[in-house]
Order: structure tokens, then C-alpha cells, then sequence
């Protein structure tokens, strides 16, 4: 039996089935015990995610992917769904499936090559966006867990996930104690596609929204060192001038209006200048009985504003709430300022800033022209028109936020002392 309806999903889902198995044949229907199998959860209509449809075990553990943004209604349905998937009751609740027919060089192949032993695979895309790619969870034949892989699909793809592999290797070389990253278990190429085979990030305590993780933001902020500069002679600045540019004269151009405006006002001041993790969230960590655990760090970069990744934290989700500025404006200084001026308080080198509220207003200023520049980029690209909205919208709240008649007159008043 087929299935003759097919939704985004199940065809997000089979596409990249059909790019990881080049020459194999790919059909949907009940699961059946020949060929290759995956199980489609949680059902056919809108499916989630492929796990093998053999091993109860493996299905199982790849459906309970806990993490610190978990609350009691997120967690309960997936920890149901997994439990389902353990016992022969997942099979009937979840009858249909994919075949793959006669794989030679397929992505399996690929990953039990490189692994030295025999692999089951499931397989979850996102949705759709410039940086999409297959996240596989790896699993041996008896259902224990080996790790998770990125695959890249396209030349940005590709890009983000070599990225990734350099910089869990550069901090897993400066071992670092207020957090945890995952281990590169292989990091090469398939069929011209980027691979990067990672450790299972597996916490041993239930997740409930945790305090900020400030100390795990300053010792981000501090793997590659912390140089202080002013704002408008900073590589920062001359890598968002690339970025936003090309936009001037468009309908993106009020983000370089807004870029210029900012320099007008801050160009002068002095910053701190470290890394970020890019998209630090509890979406993207676990807490465990020592530190937290942070993984997806392909937006890494170094010489951002010190403190950007703590108002990512605590500002993102709040922001994606497209017209709500109250909201946005609330998230941005009540909520953020607070946690940023903790987080430059942790590190010697920044906290001497932690208390200047032009600079900490600079800093919050200077993520959200960061992340609009992405949003915007993004949405240049061949998969990008589901961002284009939220791109315009952060470069509304930038523009509500830029004005700034009280921080204007701070600026520009001659009593206002350097930090020292």
C-alpha cells in the first residue's frame, strides 16, 4: 500500500532520502521487513522526522531529543512518542514507512566506512531556509546510540558545516570548564558533500528552563581572547558593512540606514570584542549535573560584542514575535541588560563595562544589527523567502530601538567619562 498524499513534510523528508541514497529506488508505504526501512513519525500525513523501522531501541532514542528550552507540555508528547516506539505497539500506531531499493554508495555506506562498523540511520530536516540541511542520529544495529552527523546539501551548507568541525576542534584543544561541546568522531566528504560526524550530547537530569548560563557565555566570549576597539575601526564593523552594503537602494536598504545610524552614535565608543557562539539558546543546550552542554555551533565567529550571545539567549524567541514591539522593546532592556552586564561581571578584561548603560545599550544594539544582517542575507538566498518577513521586522525593532534621544545626549555630553 502507497501513500498517495503527500505533504511538505513527506516530501522534504523523501527528497533528501532520495539525495542520500543516489541510486537507490525510494518508495513509501506500510513497513515491511525487506531492503532498507525507516518508520515515519509520527504518522504519514505530516511526518517529523525517519528512524529505522528494525530496532525499537534506536527509534526510541532518536525521537527524545531532551533539551533546556523543554517544558512539561513540550516534553510529555515526545517522551510518549519514544516510549510507543520501544514496544511492539509503535509498529502498529506507526505502520507506514520508506523503502530504499539497492543503495550503493549511499550515506550509510559512507558513515559505516568511516565508522568501522555496521550503522542504522534516522533521519530529520528542518524546516525550510537558507541553511537547511539533514541532521542524521546514528545508531549501531543493538540500538545503541554512536552520534549525530550534518550532511551539506548546497555550497552554504557545506560551508556551515566544515565551519562546524574546525571550531569543535578549536575548543575542544582550549578544554573548556563552564561548558561542554560535542566531540568530532569524523569530519570529511561524501559525494562532494561536507560530513561531520559528532558525540551524542545526552543529559542526566530532566531538563526544566534553566537560569541564564552566564558563565558559559563569558567563556565563550573569552576562548579566543577579548581585545577592546572601537566600534567603528572593528573588523566587526567592516564585515556587517559587507554584508549590508548591497542592500542600500533596495527594499532591505533601511538596514543600512540603520547600520549608519549606529556608527553615528556609537562609531567612537570603545568595546569589548570576543566570540559568540551565534545561536546561544536553550534550544541548543542541555543542563546536566555540572555544566551545560551546547551544541549546533556552526554560526561561530570571533570578534563580535562581548555579551551578544546572552541577549540572543534571553531576546530571540521574544523577537520572533513579528509586530509585537512592546514585547520587543521589553525583551531588549528589561530583560536582556540585566544578564549582559552579568556576563561581562565574570571576566576581568570586561568588567569595568558592566555598568555603563550607553555600552551595555551599544552592545544590545550591535546583536540586533547582527542577527537582522543575517536574517536579511538569508533571505537573499535561494531558500530564504520564509525569513524575508522576520528580516524586515528585526530591521523595524532596530530602527525603534535607534531612537535613542536620552542615550543620544549621554553620548555627546562632555561629562561622560571612559570606563577605567
Amino acid at each position: 500500500m502507497r501513500i498517495t498524499t503527500r505533504s511538505q513534510q513527506l516530501a522534504d523528508l523523501l527528497s533528501t532520502v532520495e539525495i542520500l541514497h543516489p541510486e537507490a529506488s525510494v518508495e513509501t508505504g506500510l513497513v515491511t521487513g525487506r531492503d532498507v526501512q525507516f518508520r515515519l513519525v509520527p504518522n504519514a500525513r505530516r511526518p517529523r522526522m525517519l528512524v529505522p523501522a528494525g530496532s525499537p531501541r534506536a527509534a526510541a532514542s532518536a525521537v527524545d531529543r531532551p533539551s533546556a528550552n523543554d517544558t512539561v507540555w513540550r516534553s510529555a508528547p515526545r517522551r510518549m512518542l519514544s516510549g510507543l516506539l520501544s514496544t511492539r505497539l509503535g509498529s502498529a500506531a506507526m505502520p507506514f514507512g520508506v523503502s530504499v531499493h539497492a543503495a550503493p554508495d549511499s550515506i550509510s555506506d559512507y558513515l559505516q566506512e568511516v565508522l568501522g562498523e555496521p550503522v542504522l540511520i534516522s533521519l530529520m530536516v528542518g524546516s525550510a531556509r537558507a541553511n537547511r540541511k539533514p541532521i542524521l542520529n546514528i545508531h549501531r544495529p543493538d540500538g545503541t546510540e554512536i552520534g549525530f552527523a550534518k550532511v551539506g546539501l548546497s555550497a552554504l551548507t557545506n560551508q556551515l558545516v566544515h565551519h562546524e568541525g574546525t571550531v569543535l576542534k578549536f575548543l575542544a584543544a582550549g578544554r573548556p570548564t563552564a561548558f561542554s561541546a560535542p566531540r568530532v568522531l569524523h569530519h570529511g566528504a561524501w559525494r562532494d558533500h561536507e560530513v561531520l560526524i559528532m558525540s551524542s550530547l545526552r543529559p542526566d537530569r530532566p531538563q526544566r528552563k534553566p537560569q541564564p548560563p552566564l558563565a558559559a557565555a563569558a567563556q565563550i566570549a573569552a576562548v579566543s581572547g577579548v581585545q577592546i576597539i572601537p566600534i567603528g575601526s572593528s573588523p566587526w564593523v567592516a564585515r556587517l558593512s559587507s554584508v549590508i552594503e548591497p542592500f542600500r537602494n533596495t527594499d532591505d536598504g533601511l538596514l543600512t540606514e540603520m547600520l549608519d545610524r549606529y556608527l553615528d552614535l556609537y562609531g567612537d565608543v570603545e568595546l569589548p570584542f570576543g566570540a559568540w557562539h551565534g545561536d546561544f539558546g536553550a534550544w541548543n543546550l542541555a543542563r546536566t549535573s555540572t555544566v551545560p552542554m551546547i551544541w549546533d555551533w556552526e554560526r561561530f565567529s570571533a570578534d563580535i560584542p562581548v555579551g551578544c550571545d546572552i541577549v540572543h539567549y534571553l531576546a530571540h524567541q521574544v523577537l520572533r514575535r513579528r509586530g509585537d514591539t512592546a514585547a520587543a522593546r521589553a525583551a531588549l532592556d528589561d530583560l536582556s541588560r540585566p544578564a549582559l552586564s552579568a556576563v561581562l561581571r565574570c571576566e576581568p578584561a570586561t568588567v569595568r563595562y558592566a555598568d555603563d548603560p550607553l555600552l551595555l545599550r551599544a552592545i544590545t544594539m550591535g546583536y540586533l544589527l547582527t542577527i537582522a544582517a543575517r536574517f536579511t542575507a538569508d533571505s537573499h538566498t535561494e531558500q530564504g523567502q520564509p525569513v524575508q518577513s522576520l528580516a524586515r521586522w528585526h530591521q523595524r525593532v532596530l530602527a525603534d530601538q535607534l531612537q535613542v534621544g536620552e542615550y543620544s545626549a549621554l553620548l555627546r555630553s562632555p561629562e561622560r567619562k571612559k570606563p577605567s
